[in-house]
Order: C-alpha cells, then structure tokens, then sequence
C-alpha cells in the first residue's frame, strides 16, 4: 500500500494541474517515490518538456530504477539520450546510483518550452511551495538544480547564501555553488545544451563545484 503522504502529494499535484490551462500532462519524480524518505542528493530542473506525455511515462514517480537510465528519449535506446548521458555522468562522480537521487520537476506540468507554460505565476508559486514541503522531509545535504531559473527559485526555497559563481571551460557560461543551512546547492548549465561531463576543459571546474 503507498505511503498516504505520498498519495496526499500526488493529489496536491493533479489537483494545482487541473488549476491551469496547462494540458500536456505533468510528471514529477524520474525516480522512485521511495526517495522522498531521505535521498542524500536532489536533481531538480525547471519543468518536464515535450509536446505529449509517453504512455510508458510515469506521472509522480517510477515504479522502480531511474528514468534517465530506464527510458528512451529524443528516439534513443535506453539512456542514450544527451541530457541522459550527461546526467548519468553526473550520478557517476557523485558516486550515487541514479534511482537513489531525488530527481524531479521544479514545476511538474509539461510545456514543449518554459514560455509556452500556461500560467506561469501560479505555476512557480506551486512548485516552491512544493518543493519546500518535499526539501524539508528529505533534507538532502547536496542539491543540484539544472538551469539558472531553476537554481534561483530553488536557492530562495532553501535559503542559500554565500553564492559564488566560475565559469565551466564553455565561454562564458558559468554554474554557481552556495551554501545553504543543511547543505550546498549546486547551479547547473542545461545539460542538454552543455556537455560538460566528460569535457577535458570543464574538469577542474566540476571538481572545484562539488569538491571532488
């Protein structure tokens, strides 16, 4: 039987989708509801993309294993995908397995790109009260958010300070890393657009962003 905060913040979330104008479906985890009970990293991007929601797609969370080595995407085998590979190689250096990451949507409703999103204020207004209710009951001491936007809405849930940015060998596309009272937040490029795992001249800045 599911845990009933479980089915409670999964009814939380269908009940604010159908509140929108939003009608391409929502998905929150890439990984097992099971991470909600105290996962040690939390992944997190701004909102699911695409035009359609897979009818092998899980909405809330995955019955088991991690979406980013479990699915196809972008008509790639299993995990081959470039988002998918980069961000395997970021569990890798973590040292964490994928399904043992808290990884998920700041927003869960889906929209084939951020300014397509239908009601955007009430939108992040749900996703950060979301995602302070989900941080407080995991209390990961390692969050890394993908995306600027997603980085500071997420750095403003959780109180971050002391926030220093570098570049990562890409021109001048930069990440960022603050501190935050349980842990240090972690602020990506998107990974679909930046390679940087596996990138000769983004090394010493990856290691310098989570002390490896």
């Amino acid at each position: 039987m599911r845990d009933r905060k479980v089915q409670h913040l999964e009814a939380r979330i269908e009940a604010a989708y159908q509140k929108t104008e939003n009608r391409l479906g929502w998905r929150f985890l890439y990984s097992p509801a099971c991470v909600l009970s105290g996962a040690k990293v939390a992944f997190v991007g701004l909102n699911p993309g695409g035009s359609e929601a897979p009818d092998d797609h899980a909405e809330f969370a995955m019955a088991n294993g991690s979406a980013y080595r479990g699915e196809s995407w972008t008509n790639q085998p299993e995990g081959r995908s470039r988002l998918q590979l980069q961000v395997l190689r970021l569990f890798e250096q973590l040292r964490v397995q994928p399904e043992d990451v808290l990884a998920g949507n700041l927003v869960p409703f889906r929209s084939p790109t951020w300014s397509e999103l239908r009601d955007k204020r009430f939108s992040m207004q749900f996703g950060r009260e979301l995602w302070s209710d989900v941080l407080e009951r995991t209390s990961p001491s390692l969050i890394v958010c993908m995306g600027r936007q997603a980085t500071t809405e997420l750095s403003g849930v959780v109180r971050a300070e002391n926030e220093v940015s570098m570049p990562v060998g890409w021109g001048n596309v930069k990440a960022s890393r603050a501190d935050y009272p349980s842990g240090t937040i972690v602020g990506l490029p998107h990974l679909s657009r930046f390679s940087i795992f596996g990138r000769r001249e983004s090394e010493s800045a990856i290691k310098a962003l989570f002390d490896l």
